[in-house]
């Protein structure tokens, strides 16, 4: 019998805990973390407003556990859409074209990470996300050890795909296509002057 009540109490904190988490994505996505008081969480959740902090100890934690979710699924939506690309360059199109779909349902919340706006532990959560990018993107050209040189490159031009994704997040009239086919034609030209920064593992003839 106490093992049995045991087992219900869990299952609710887990119940409550999980309906935090989903209701400060939603609040998060849409207004951004800076702007969501934790009464609204708990409200939207349906929790007393005790609980956030019980579960979570500060917004900020929570946030936490909301940004590492985001990147994980952000990782997957990657993965997952290059898989039945055929080429190099299909994968690399489908990873870009991915990755813009995705950020575009969390917009507020892209927008406030990417600026620098969030913690040291959710700016780590995503730039070992940005990591993982950087390393799917050379393993479509067969390179699965990037050298460091290599990295840094390949991070330089992530980094201009970024930035045009942040422009056209914010509707500051930079078209999507332009934002593709401008980071696809800039690929290759890094790749062939990675061997400046002193990148032998580059490939090349793309």
């Amino acid at each position: 019998m106490a093992s049995m009540k045991r087992s219900r109490t869990k299952s609710g904190a887990t119940d409550s805990r999980d309906k935090i988490v989903q209701a400060a994505t939603t609040l998060f996505t849409q207004t951004g973390f800076q702007d969501v008081p934790v009464e609204e969480i708990a409200r939207l959740a349906g929790v007393a407003h005790g609980l956030v902090f019980h579960y979570f100890g500060t917004k900020a934690r929570l946030y936490e556990d909301v940004s590492q979710s985001a990147a994980d699924r952000l990782d997957l939506v990657h993965i997952k859409a290059t898989q039945a690309a055929k080429t190099p360059n299909d994968k690399l199109r489908a990873f870009l074209e991915s990755h813009m779909d995705a950020v575009s349902q969390r917009r507020a919340d892209y927008v406030f990470h990417s600026r620098g706006g969030a913690t040291p532990a959710i700016q780590a959560i995503w730039e070992n996300s940005r990591s993982n990018a950087i390393h799917l993107v050379l393993g479509f050209f067969g390179v699965a050890q990037p050298s460091v040189p290599l990295v840094v490159a390949t991070r330089a031009w992530l980094g201009y795909y970024d930035e045009l994704v942040l422009e056209w997040i914010q509707d500051r009239g930079v078209p999507r296509d332009g934002v593709i086919v401008s980071s696809l034609r800039l690929f290759p030209v890094v790749m062939a002057q990675a061997h400046l920064l002193g990148a032998k593992d580059a490939p090349q003839n793309l």
